[in-house]
């Protein structure tokens, strides 16, 4: 065996194992028990003739992130359906991804009772990311996967996944499938009018979890008398950026509402309405309090440039750089003051 082929086979190993062993134990875990409960009650018409893959969230199954870690998946898997010519569907609850967004040009909605649970005809399946999302090994060993689980003799695939192969083409991707449903593109049009129109202003992004104790999700939490320090950091960071882009607004977004509280005074912030919960710990919350997520990630792809706040505190959520991708805004990241 040449050094080449050795080094091969070990950049296979080293991506390809951790997709492969975590799908098997989230199918005997997981996926598995959780169909079998699920054909005792569940009503399935008289099955489809053609093979389907359907992109799968359910309650139980909220391992597969957060809304863009969601998105990414979606459209990665739709790349690979479209260029193998099968239909493809999503099946995208709590939230119900149907309040919030509709098909655009392709038709992907299915109802649950077009769902096959039995596995004797469907193959529930997992593929999540380990590595760096533009890691280009990574997403091709991603892929290799998600052919080998379509190419399955079952009549319908269901995928439940956060890999990153599409970004290349995750605009176009996206709104093939996508469009805003009128509640949330009301609100768009809304808060771009006060913005003054797309591309005008510019986004500062800022992802705490519960550094500030505004919740609990996972990270650290600083001790209360350390907050205001590091809130007042956070605050000259906006106030650098303004006074390096005086000219345009800033419409801020971030999951701590006790920070977004101390922007209310710098009259050049925009900040959304609203409480920001991540859907893969929030199971109960009404369809409003969804909404904020979709119009975050709107209204950031509309910004001329996002920067994502960072230091070695905060969590580096992809969000922003998500919504980047969708409609062609500048991405950057900064370390804190």
């Amino acid at each position: 065996m040449t050094i080449h082929t050795f080094l091969q086979k070990l950049g296979a190993h080293f991506f390809f194992a951790p997709v492969i062993i975590q799908n098997l134990l989230c199918r005997k875990k997981i996926l598995l028990p959780l169909y079998s409960e699920k054909t005792k009650t569940h009503k399935y018409k008289a099955p489809n003739k053609d093979k389907l893959i359907i992109y799968m969230v359910l309650k139980e199954t909220t391992f597969s992130g957060g809304l863009s870690d969601r998105l990414r998946g979606i459209c990665s898997i739709y790349e690979e359906c479209k260029r193998q010519n099968i239909k493809f569907r999503i099946f995208f609850k709590t939230p119900n991804l149907s309040d919030y967004l509709q098909p655009n040009i392709y038709e992907w909605n299915i109802t649950e009772d077009e769902i096959d649970y039995n596995t004797k005809r469907s193959y529930p399946c997992s593929i999540m990311t380990y590595h760096n999302v533009k890691n280009k090994f990574a997403s091709w060993a991603q892929k290799c996967i998600l052919k080998r689980f379509m190419s399955k003799r079952f009549s319908q695939i269901h995928v439940y996944s956060n890999m990153v192969s599409g970004d290349k083409h995750y605009s176009q991707l996206f709104n093939e499938l996508f469009k805003p449903t009128s509640i949330l593109q009301e609100q768009i049009n809304y808060h771009l009018q006060k913005l003054g129109g797309k591309q005008k202003y510019i986004s500062v992004v800022f992802r705490f979890q519960s550094l500030i104790g505004d919740f609990v999700e996972s990270g650290c939490t600083l001790p209360e008398a350390e907050r205001d320090k590091y809130l007042n950091r956070c605050k000259a960071t906006v106030i650098e950026i303004h006074r390096l882009h005086p000219d345009r607004q800033i419409l801020v977004t971030s999951d701590s509402h006790t920070f977004l509280n101390t922007l209310t005074d710098l009259d050049y912030v925009y900040l959304l309405p609203g409480k920001v919960v991540h859907i893969s710990h929030v199971f109960n919350a009404d369809k409003s309090t969804y909404l904020k997520s979709f119009l975050d990630y709107y209204m950031l792809s509309y910004s001329s440039h996002i920067w994502l706040v960072r230091d070695k505190l905060m969590y580096h959520s992809g969000f922003p750089y998500r919504a980047s991708l969708l409609n062609g805004a500048k991405y950057d990241e900064i370390e804190m003051l």
